[in-house]
C-alpha cells in the first residue's frame, strides 16, 4: 500500500507531494504551498493521503467511448496502452497507475474505478 492522492479535476494520481512538472496540467484541484510543489486536494479542499491497493489506482478504458485515436498510447510513459482491435487496452502487468492517460483522452474513454 501507498500513500496517495487522486486529483478530483482530472483523475492523475498523485503521490506525496509532486513538482509541478509533473501535472499532467489541471492543476484545478492542487492547491501551491511554499516550496513550489503542488499539494493534492479533493474538490478543492484538502485531504490526507488515501491508502488503496494498487488495482483501485488502475485506469480502465471504456471500450464504448474510445475511438481508437491512440493519443493514450503516444502518452504513456510507460507503454502500458496498446491497440487490441480498434479499441485500446491497459496492460495491468505494465501499468504503473500514474494515470497521464486519463487527461489525454479526448473522448473521456479512459477512466479510474469508481
Amino acid at each position: 500500500m501507498t500513500n496517495r492522492w487522486r486529483c478530483g479535476s482530472c483523475g492523475y494520481r498523485l503521490e506525496a507531494d509532486v513538482p509541478p512538472e509533473r501535472c499532467p496540467g489541471c492543476r484545478e484541484a492542487c492547491d501551491f504551498i511554499d516550496d513550489n510543489r503542488y499539494v493534492p486536494t479533493r474538490n478543492g479542499g484538502p485531504e490526507g493521503p488515501e491508502e488503496a491497493p494498487e488495482a483501485d489506482w488502475m485506469p480502465r478504458v471504456v471500450p464504448e467511448a474510445c475511438t481508437g485515436c491512440k493519443k493514450c498510447i503516444e502518452l504513456c510513459p510507460v507503454g502500458a496502452i496498446v491497440m487490441k482491435g480498434n479499441v485500446a487496452w491497459i496492460d495491468p502487468e505494465r501499468c504503473d497507475g500514474d494515470a497521464v492517460c486519463i487527461p489525454a483522452c479526448p473522448e473521456g474513454a479512459i477512466v479510474l474505478p469508481d
